[in-house]
């Protein structure tokens, strides 16, 4: 199984950073590869809405950066993990950028999806208010993989308290939940 996983905070080895490195612990554990990138580490442009991935113009999309190169990579997945911090009551820009550049997995002109559709998805969250409080970011993710992208939902991670880089580490029941998540997944 290839397993890629998408962290959109900027904050290296932070909380959200370690809850996805747990549920990639645990993939690996059963032998699955897994590729973890940094989202802010990523030349990505962001979707500049030219159409070309709706025209067939292009195979995935006609920006040019590092962004475009995984998209390839995305396509020969099995399960995708994105991991994002709550930002203004949201997911973080580098998230928001990321989602939008899968776009190019939607077919505009019937309404249908290509490519995505079966593979798996797991969503982590963390925010510094109680978990609670956010659980809407978790619903949109689940809205943007499960409904609109039509995969399986494989796991979501919804975390809270979590102001500082490693206040994580004082909930270690989360990561504990992360690490089953990687391991029961097939």
């Amino acid at each position: 199984m290839k397993v890629m996983a998408f962290v959109g905070s900027p904050r290296k080895a932070g909380n959200t950073s370690k809850v996805v490195d747990a549920i990639c612990t645990g993939i690996k554990e059963n032998g699955h590869s897994v590729e973890i990138y940094n989202l802010s580490e990523l030349d990505n442009k962001g979707c500049t809405g030219c159409g070309a991935c709706q025209t067939k113009k292009v195979e995935y999309c006609a920006v040019n950066d590092k962004m475009t190169a995984l998209l390839a990579k995305i396509a020969d997945a099995d399960c995708i993990i994105v991991g994002t911090p709550v930002y203004m009551a949201h997911v973080s820009g580098y998230t928001k950028n990321f989602l939008d550049r899968l776009f190019t997995f939607f077919i505009q002109a019937n309404d249908t999806v290509r490519i995505l559709p079966g593979k798996k998805y797991i969503t982590v969250t963390c925010s510094g208010a109680p978990a609670e409080a956010f659980k809407n970011v978790t619903e949109y993710l689940n809205m943007v993989f499960g409904f609109y992208f039509q995969m399986v939902n494989a796991g979501n991670i919804t975390a809270g308290d979590m102001a500082d880089k490693d206040d994580i580490l004082s909930q270690p029941e989360i990561l504990k939940q992360a690490e089953e998540i990687g391991r029961k997944l097939n």
